[in-house]
């Protein structure tokens, strides 16, 4: 794929809809934009909309949890989620700001980089989504989870979750409404339709005696009548 049509992709899957004059970059001529532009619209990345283009659901699967496109591989996503519950039992959910998902309530989680040790990426995660510096995470196992579309059954993600847990000591109220450039975070009793699915497969995991590994396969997250 074309870089110009990888920035194309990435612009839409942080912001949609966007208009042409809103897309192009200064840099690039009309011409050679358009002619990108309308191959992507072709190959079924891009639709037009009213109020301009968006990434159709075929570019989302490219880029799952980064936005570059040249990262995507045909293999699974690994990274580290902490569960994090305060004193009244609550989780502590990120409402993500970010492709895929926007609006949706996830746990902290992020991408293990090269050569980082699971226990230093999850507290690093943790941190980097939370502001919370944890002295020490618990290890509750491992989660390998996909979202199939509900009517194709195609493949939409397939990520590989290390999964720690942290007890906060209180009931963290400072952190509510709390926002980073991931999204905003908020405590939940787990009763909110935008929650992720693995949310409250992770959870359970997290109750069992050792540390456990589960599969499992999920229907690509809609809202009804969304």
């Amino acid at each position: 794929m074309h870089y110009i049509q990888k920035e194309i992709i990435s612009s839409l899957a942080r912001r949609a809809p966007q208009r042409f004059s809103d897309l192009q970059p200064d840099d690039v001529p009309n011409n050679t934009f358009s002619y990108h532009l309308k191959k992507l619209s072709l190959a079924g990345y891009v639709q037009l909309i009213d109020g301009g283009y968006v990434a159709t659901r075929k570019a989302m699967k490219t880029i799952q949890y980064v936005t570059d496109t040249d990262k995507r591989t045909g293999a699974p996503v690994f990274i580290t989620a902490v569960l994090v519950a305060n004193k009244k039992n609550e989780v502590l959910l990120l409402e993500r700001n970010k492709q895929p998902f926007v609006g949706w309530y996830g746990l902290p989680a992020g991408l293990i980089h090269q050569g980082e040790q699971l226990h230093d990426a999850a507290k690093r995660e943790l941190f980097e989504k939370t502001s919370i510096k944890a002295p020490r995470l618990n290890f509750a196992g491992v989660l390998d989870f996909q979202y199939l579309e509900q009517i194709t059954g195609d493949l939409f993600v397939h990520t590989i979750a290390f999964v720690y847990t942290y007890q906060l000591p209180g009931n963290g109220t400072q952190l509510a409404g709390y926002v980073s450039q991931y999204g905003t975070l908020s405590w939940s009793d787990l009763d909110d339709e935008r929650i992720l699915p693995e949310v409250k497969t992770i959870v359970q995991l997290a109750k069992q005696a050792s540390p456990t590994i589960e599969s499992i396969s999920y229907d690509e997250p809609t809202i009804a009548n969304s």
